[in-house]
């Protein structure tokens, strides 16, 4: 009977437990309905506004250019900077014209126009002035390589940019470049080569040259860019043979510190200084045969030469003599000839 009892209660507890279960599914339903027609009215009214902002934007966007064009028009043009070429020159050669768009006009556009058609700039600035003055501000370049081309010379700055072409004769202080065969060479543009791994090396060559302050630099040869020689002064026969990077900044320190040693004990000396072996600078004075200009064993040297190492060491012939050494300034010790590895 208790059996009964407890089973039938339990029976009785969980069928009134189903009965409001039925009316809250029922009611949930219902909600649903209410809840899908509110989700819909929400992304109807978002989608309104996102339309309306959206509207705004495009409004407001075509306002502010409409005011830059009718408004920010050019109405003078001043130059500035270093006086390479006349103000008028300039500003017809930029393609800036009274009435352009300030704002609107393209800064790369008027830079390309002003160094490809006056090869003497180097590069240019743009300022623009509110409300109608715009400013173009010049730096120059210099001509630093005379390069043969044909018949005649193409004057080149720093960055291989011709400058000129058709020179029968160039000026002072102007490197002669030997750079092979030269496929291009059209004034505002970058020079062309048959071989352009001998440009990359002129780069890397100048940018060492600077960074070890060798002044007077008076030719170069590139054709091979295994057997690279430099002149100094016209007198003093620089080889630096196959150089990398990091070799050729090393190589070129040395000869500098060689360069002004012997400068200093006579600035009259011609001859070579073969750098092909790393951390060596070997001299040979002009009087020697060609023969003395490829790389010489320190045992080889003859009575006019010498070796100098990055360690200030120098080694001299035997055949050398003290009666003689005053003769021949590269015999006598230089201390300061070491370079910075």
């Amino acid at each position: 009977m208790n059996r009964k009892t407890a089973n039938s209660k339990k029976s009785y507890s969980r069928s009134s437990q189903r009965a409001p279960a039925n009316r809250s599914s029922q009611m949930s339903v219902d909600e649903r309905i209410v809840n899908r027609k509110m989700m819909r009215e929400k992304k109807n009214r978002r989608k309104k506004l996102i339309i309306r902002a959206a509207l705004g934007t495009v409004f407001l966007l075509a306002a502010v250019v409409l005011v830059l064009v009718l408004f920010f028009n050019i109405n003078t043009v001043t130059v500035s900077g270093d006086n390479v070429y006349s103000e008028a020159d300039i500003v017809e050669a930029s393609g800036v014209k009274i009435g352009d768009n300030l704002i609107f006009s393209s800064a790369k556009k008027i830079n390309q126009n002003l160094t490809e058609k006056l090869p003497y700039i180097r590069e240019v600035k743009i300022k623009r002035r509110l409300p109608a003055r715009l400013e173009i501000i010049v730096t120059k370049t210099e001509a630093e390589y005379a390069v043969m081309t044909e018949d005649a010379y193409a004057l080149l700055d720093g960055s291989g940019k011709v400058l000129e072409k058709g020179l029968n004769f160039v000026g002072d202080n102007i490197i002669l470049a030997n750079l092979g065969k030269v496929t291009s060479a059209e004034a505002g543009k970058t020079i062309e080569l048959e071989n352009e791994q001998i440009f990359m090396k002129l780069m890397e060559l100048r940018k060492a040259i600077d960074e070890c302050g060798i002044k007077g630099i008076t030719s170069v040869d590139v054709t091979n860019i295994y057997d690279i020689k430099l002149v100094y002064q016209g007198r003093i026969t620089l080889i630096l043979g196959d150089t990398d990077g990091t070799d050729m900044d090393h190589k070129l320190s040395l000869a500098a510190e060689a360069i002004k040693t012997q400068d200093a004990e006579n600035d009259a000396y011609r001859g070579t200084i073969n750098l092909t072996v790393s951390g060596k600078a070997y001299w040979a004075e002009e009087t020697q045969s060609e023969a003395s200009s490829s790389e010489p064993e320190e045992s080889s040297t003859d009575e006019n030469g010498s070796v100098i190492s990055e360690s200030g060491s120098e080694n001299n012939s035997e055949n050398n003599s003290e009666n003689n050494s005053d003769k021949n300034p590269s015999e006598k010790p230089k201390e300061s000839s070491s370079a910075a590895a």
